[in-house]
């Protein structure tokens, strides 16, 4: 129905605008000297816009000056024809498909302007979003598919202009700018406005122009941290104590002393009144490995004496 609608009305648009009933230069006010271009400003992104002409491929030539100004700035823009918006389709599908991640902007007048309509709706079945997109004048009034964010409409509705329209549940931005008021512009040349094409760029660095976009970093695993296993319950008492034999401990050693002499060694061995005292890891008195054995007999140590010389 689309289609249809477009060839009739290709053909009122080409008769009205070769007949210049379209150009309401009898309303307009003389031209006015152009202001000096301010210094446009580089940006760093990827986004990518896309703006369509209209009918026959001449009459919208305000596309071409205002994909000037975005390249100038530093936003890859390009220019089609209406009639290749399966080309910008399928281009747009296998930039993404090669990993492009950036903001995609729609820009149509009049017949362009139509079919973005159908443009946003085959992304949209590719599950691809339309950060904006901006109609000039179109000439059909339609709903607006729900992946297009934001949606600017400069339309009059004194000539072909229509509204966009939102289904129920949309959720995104959708603003019908209505310039029937304004003389100075027509159906015609409503596309080469630098008014309105400073309000594009605009709304075009407000929400579709950002830094470029990268994947994000897969999330790091934490390392395993190992963990003890617990004993099973009862398991910590099932543990039986392992007895040791008194043949088992080790044999006490006689304390070391200092020798001075025959004499003082004697008597300092066989004095058994001096006890050691050992200190455990605990901070615990143990008793000296010396002390006799309750129960037991004490056997005094062997002295043994230094051999006297033979005179």
């Amino acid at each position: 129905m689309i289609a249809c609608h477009r060839v009739a009305l290709s053909a009122v648009i080409a008769v009205a605008l070769i007949t210049g009933t379209l150009v309401r230069s009898e309303a307009a006010p003389p031209p006015k000297p152009k202001a000096p271009a301010a210094k446009s400003v580089k940006v760093k992104t990827d986004t990518r816009v896309y703006l369509l002409r209209g009918l026959l491929n001449v009459f919208s030539l305000g596309m071409d000056t205002l994909q000037e100004r975005l390249t100038a700035m530093g936003i890859e823009a390009e220019v089609f024809n209406h009639n290749g918006w399966i080309s910008i389709a399928n281009k747009i599908e296998e930039d993404r498909a090669r990993g492009h991640q950036g903001a995609v902007v729609l820009i149509g007048h009049s017949l362009g302007a139509d079919v973005l309509f159908q443009l946003a709706e085959r992304l949209d079945k590719e599950r691809i979003p339309v950060r904006l997109a901006v109609f000039f004048d179109p000439t059909i009034s339609h709903n607006i598919s729900a992946n297009v964010e934001h949606v600017l409409n400069l339309y009059q509705l004194n000539g072909f202009g229509r509204k966009v329209t939102a289904p129920k549940g949309y959720k995104g931005e959708l603003v019908n700018m209505d310039l029937s008021d304004d003389a100075s512009i027509g159906h015609g040349s409503i596309d080469k406005s630098p008014k309105l094409h400073d309000l594009v760029v605009a709304k075009i660095m407000k929400v579709a122009v950002g830094p470029v976009q990268r994947k994000p970093p897969l999330p790091t695993r934490p390392k395993p941290v190992a963990v003890a296993p617990r004993p099973a319950p009862g398991a910590e008492n099932s543990a039986k104590p392992v007895a040791v034999e008194p043949s088992a401990r080790s044999a006490p050693q006689a304390p070391t002393v200092a020798r001075r002499d025959a004499a003082t060694e004697i008597s300092g061995v066989a004095s058994a009144g001096a006890s050691v005292q050992n200190v455990t890891a605990k901070g615990e008195t143990a008793s000296n490995p010396l002390d006799p054995v309750p129960g037991k007999a004490a056997t005094p140590p062997a002295v043994v004496l230094p051999e006297v010389p033979r005179i």
